[in-house]
């Protein structure tokens, strides 16, 4: 019987290390059946990094080791609100979980108002057609119809429907102006994103600089 290979524990390094990836990345925002495609980008950008020290990582790792870290952020947050008055330290790697999850956040209500959104529109559209069918029928019942000498027909019921053809093409209208704008503010989001990682890794290589420069002083100090 072969002994099921033991777990292995990350370190903190490739902790933040994965946290980078996926704020860069940010796969939940992808579209929906191109999530895992992004999942799959990201483990295989570790998997070839010599530094992250686990070459047969995958999607699933990924994706796991990412939700276990993000619950347990969730749930640190919860206890830290409790304790009030306590200042806490704040590492990259709760940074970068702030950042991911408060997009992740926005992104879920920016979804569920989208769906929200549709389906008013949907509804719209269905009463919109019930009420243009209900007008033909009543038309096409009366018999009112006059022919212009194009062969264009006219009448009471052709001028209700050009007004719920002009209500439909608005609602469209405003539905592509929704469209944009949620694009813009998800270029938008993304732009700050990229400043905040760029500013992170500014600091950690400063606290790095800083470091070996203090190491190097003191070297030379026990040399004298």
């Amino acid at each position: 019987m072969s002994t099921p290979p033991k777990r292995r524990n990350f370190t903190e390094e490739e902790e933040i290390t994965l946290l980078r990836q996926v704020s860069a990345d940010m796969p939940f925002l992808a579209r929906r059946g191109l999530i895992m495609d992004k999942w799959v980008a990201i483990a295989e950008t570790l998997a070839a990094n010599e530094d992250f020290g686990s070459p047969d990582f995958d999607a699933k790792k990924a994706n796991n080791r990412f939700i276990a870290l993000a619950e347990a952020h969730r749930k640190s947050n919860r206890v830290s609100a409790r304790a009030s008055g306590i200042s806490e330290d704040v590492g990259e790697n709760v940074a970068l979980l702030d950042d991911i999850l408060s997009a992740h956040d926005d992104a879920k209500k920016e979804e569920s108002q989208r769906i929200a959104d549709a389906k008013k529109t949907q509804e719209h559209n269905d009463n919109l057609g019930s009420v243009v069918r209900e007008e033909a029928m009543q038309s096409l019942g009366k018999r009112k119809y006059d022919v212009d000498d194009d062969g264009a027909f006219r009448g009471g019921g052709g001028k209700m429907l050009k007004v719920m053809t002009m209500m439909h093409e608005q609602v469209q209208s405003e539905l592509e102006f929704q469209r944009e704008k949620h694009e813009n503010e998800i270029k938008e989001r993304q732009k700050d994103r990229e400043l905040l990682a760029q500013k992170i890794w500014n600091q950690q290589e400063s606290m790095r600089i800083q470091q070996e420069s203090m190491v190097a002083l003191i070297k030379l100090l026990m040399n004298k």
